[in-house]
Order: structure tokens, then C-alpha cells, then sequence
């Protein structure tokens, strides 16, 4: 396949064939290390019901303890609290464009099919739709908020610590949501729903937005229509509210949590009375910052095998942790050479970082898109991963769809699509646990 147009006559036939499912699929899971250790298999006796997934959960077991004395009473058995899950598969998008003269280019037979505007166009495509599965299942709680709104000025807004600009990017199109209602866009849906972003200054946490449908930059985010809490949601291409009402893929900061991110879990209540095991074990200080120390590690690894009878197997937080992890933690462990050789690097190597704890090794696994200030612990065995479509092209007749191009010198682009439609769940809550308001020098804690 020396190039493309000695092996096929049209570039849509030949995308699918040189990058078919099971080519597209390790491409993304390059950049989404944690979808990929996810377990395959859904809960056992779990069901699929027109893509959903349907699974039963037993909050509360009988707890027959009573004495028994001659002619007394006998103590009644706690009743078993049974209720019903439900795990909905999320879309997740991404989309490829071409201009006119390089699809024409590819279909002439004289375009090297092993190099240029193609193949480097469609890897990274892949490469952006893996990253942004990634963040969506360490980062969120399961309602699409990807960061909060600290202050407003015309022309940009400036977004709150910890989520600051962790998981907002240049070029996606976004939609600035009421506080306390997330399905609703802040002011006119012209000025603050499904625009573009146009730059994200990482260290001051300043986010301008791109003209749009006439609007004006400074329109899109005057003080007086975006207010202080209202949050960030990344919208579909078309930016249309009856779509941002949907449900969201899950996350482990929602699944792995009390309430306070996502009061429900699964379409359940984890906040009503009796729904207690639906709480995951969260270790918060008010707010008040502080350094990650092994006594943490302990204490929160107990709480969980005394509340749930499992114990905790990995542990997945941020490169901040990471940081202080060795700063405050691993310098008491440092091991003394025995070889009589001294080794002179410096840093610490991939899976070697390890807290233990009767019956387990935790490795500490790292990742760029949780958010900081945050470390998880975590039963890998309660959660699972469906997937409904794997990761393909989009294909309604033919993989190209024209499109109209922007003004300049392209006289028409090509559009392709990949998607994949998945979600990720957790069959026991309470076997997690998440240690916050730690210092994180992400954050220049």
C-alpha cells in the first residue's frame, strides 16, 4: 500500500480499511490508561435492556443477632433493602475534517498513503477522542460539568480552583449553565450557550470565547449575565440545550463520592435514609488544606475494610500527589544500597511507588486529568465497564460527508466521524473511599 490511490478509488473506503475498529481502539486506549484497565463484564445477574444496563444491589444484609432467653422475645431480623441500578451508555464524538484539495490530492493515486494530511489528521483524532474519555471518567461526577465560574468580565471569565482549566480546552465548544440548574444556559443561548472557545490561560485561569452567529466576543460572558458558581459544560457540535439535559457518562469523582458531586448514583438516591452504603468513604478537613502523609493512607484504607469488608486494591490521584507523595512519604522508606553499586538516578520509576496494607500492594498510579487536590482508593473489582459501540467511523452512506467550509481559500471540506457509545459503573460505593483538601502544587499549594 505504497499509496492510497493504487489500492482504492475512493479516501472514504479507504479510512475504514487501513483504520477499522480494532485499529481505532488502541489508539485510544494510548491516551486512556485508566478505561483500559476497566473491567469488561458487567455485574453478575445484571442485564441489557435496549442498551441499558440493569443490575439489582442489596444495600443493607439481615443482621440475625439476638439473645435468646427462656420465654423472652426474640429480636426481629433487619429486612433486606433491595433496590434497582441502571447504567446508560454515553456517545462520545469526535470529528475529522479535510478541505477539498487534500481529499482530492489522496484520491489521485500519487499521495503516500504511510505519511501526510490524512493519516496524521485521523490519528489525532483518535489521540483527542481517548483524552477526552479519559477526563470524563477520572474527573467528573456524571452531570457534564467540566469546572465552575469564579468571576466574569466582559470578554472572559475566569474559572474557580481546584477544576480551574483542568478539563477545558481550546476548541471545544462549550455552554455556561445556571448554578443551581445545569440544563439551563446562562443569559440569551446566542451569548452563552454552545460557543467556542477560543484560548485558555492555564495559569491565570482565563477563558475567552470565539465570535459566533454575529455575537460579539465581549457578549458572550458580560458580568452581568454570568454569574459566580454557574458552571462549564462541553456541549455537542450543534450546542443545543434539550442535549446538554441528557444523561453524562460517569465518572469517579461522582461514582466515588457522598453526595456532595452527585447526589445519585445509578438513578438512585444515595442521600435518602437506608441508602447509606451508596456513600463512598470521603476524608475532608474543611477545606483547610493539608500534605498527604502516610497516616492518611492508613486511616482511610481501614475505614473501608471496617464499613464495607473489602479491601482497597489501587490507588489513582495527580502528578501533585505524586510529588508529595515522595516529598512527605517516601523518604522515610529510601533503601540503603546492598550491591555496593550506587545509582545515580534520580525520580522514581512507573508502578514503583507502593503504599501496603494487609492482604494488598497499592500502586499509586498517576494521571494528568484528575483533579487536584484529590486522591482516590479504590476496589478495581466494584467497577466495571460496558460498552454498548465500540469505537468506529460513523458511516451514513459514505464516511465523507461534504460541509461547508469557512471563508478563505478552501472551496468545500470533508467531514468524518468516530464514536463510541460506553459508560462506566460501580457496584459498591461504599468499598471506595477519596481523600480531598490536600495541598496539590498543581495548584501552587
Amino acid at each position: 500500500m505504497a499509496n492510497i490511490g493504487s489500492g482504492f478509488s475512493d479516501l472514504g473506503v479507504a479510512l475504514k480499511v487501513v483504520y477499522p475498529t480494532k485499529a481505532l481502539e488502541p489508539m485510544i486506549n494510548e491516551e486512556a490508561p485508566f478505561r483500559e484497565k476497566l473491567s469488561k463484564s458487567t455485574p453478575a445477574g445484571a442485564r441489557v435492556t435496549e442498551g441499558d444496563v440493569k443490575f439489582n444491589g442489596v444495600l443493607a444484609l439481615p443482621q440475625n443477632v439476638a439473645q435468646i432467653l427462656d420465654e423472652g422475645d426474640l429480636q426481629t431480623a433487619r429486612g433486606r433493602n433491595e433496590v434497582q441500578f441502571n447504567l446508560r451508555p454515553t456517545i462520545f464524538q469526535a470529528t475529522m475534517n479535510i478541505g477539498w484539495l487534500t481529499r482530492r490530492a489522496a484520491n489521485t493515486g500519487k499521495s503516500a498513503w504511510s505519511g501526510g494530511e490524512v493519516r496524521r489528521r485521523t490519528e489525532e483524532t483518535a489521540s483527542n477522542l481517548g483524552k477526552f474519555v479519559e477526563s470524563t471518567y477520572v474527573a467528573t461526577a456524571g452531570q457534564g460539568i467540566r469546572s465552575y465560574v469564579e468571576s466574569a468580565i466582559a470578554a472572559s471569565i475566569t474559572l474557580r480552583k481546584p477544576e480551574a482549566t483542568k478539563l477545558v480546552r481550546q476548541g471545544m465548544k462549550v455552554s455556561v449553565r445556571d448554578g443551581a440548574d445545569i440544563t439551563a444556559p446562562r443569559g440569551t443561548s446566542a451569548t452563552t450557550d454552545g460557543v467556542r472557545v477560543a484560548s485558555v490561560n492555564f495559569q491565570t485561569r482565563v477563558v475567552t470565547f470565539e465570535t459566533e452567529a454575529g455575537v460579539a466576543v465581549a457578549d458572550h460572558t458580560a458580568g452581568a449575565t454570568v454569574a459566580a458558581d454557574d458552571t462549564i459544560i462541553v456541549v455537542s457540535k450543534d450546542g443545543l440545550t434539550t442535549e446538554v439535559s441528557t444523561s453524562f457518562a460517569n465518572g469517579i469523582r461522582g461514582l466515588i463520592d457522598d453526595g456532595t458531586y452527585n447526589t445519585s448514583i445509578h438513578g438512585v438516591d444515595r442521600t435518602l435514609v437506608g441508602n447509606e452504603k451508596l456513600k463512598s468513604i470521603v476524608d475532608e478537613n474543611g477545606g483547610t488544606l493539608r500534605n498527604l502523609t502516610e497516616q492518611l493512607l492508613i486511616r482511610t484504607s481501614h475505614q473501608v475494610h471496617e464499613e464495607s469488608g473489602k479491601r482497597v486494591t489501587d490507588i489513582w490521584t495527580t502528578p501533585g500527589q505524586v510529588e508529595k507523595y515522595i516529598e512527605f512519604v517516601a523518604p522515610d522508606r529510601r533503601r540503603a544500597v546492598q550491591s555496593g553499586t550506587y545509582d545515580k538516578g534520580t525520580g522514581y520509576k512507573e508502578g514503583e511507588l507502593v503504599h501496603y496494607a494487609p492482604g494488598v500492594a497499592l500502586r499509586i498510579n498517576r494521571s494528568f486529568d484528575i483533579i487536584p487536590r484529590e486522591l482516590f482508593l479504590m476496589a478495581w473489582d466494584t467497577f466495571f465497564h460496558y460498552i454498548a459501540q465500540e469505537t468506529q467511523w460513523v458511516d451514513e452512506g459514505s464516511l465523507l460527508h461534504l460541509a461547508i467550509a469557512s471563508s478563505g481559500n478552501r472551496q468545500a471540506k470533508w467531514e468524518a466521524f468516530m464514536a463510541c457509545m460506553e459508560n462506566i459503573g460501580c457496584d459498591m460505593p461504599v468499598a471506595n473511599a477519596v481523600i480531598r483538601d490536600l495541598k496539590d502544587p498543581q495548584l501552587n499549594d
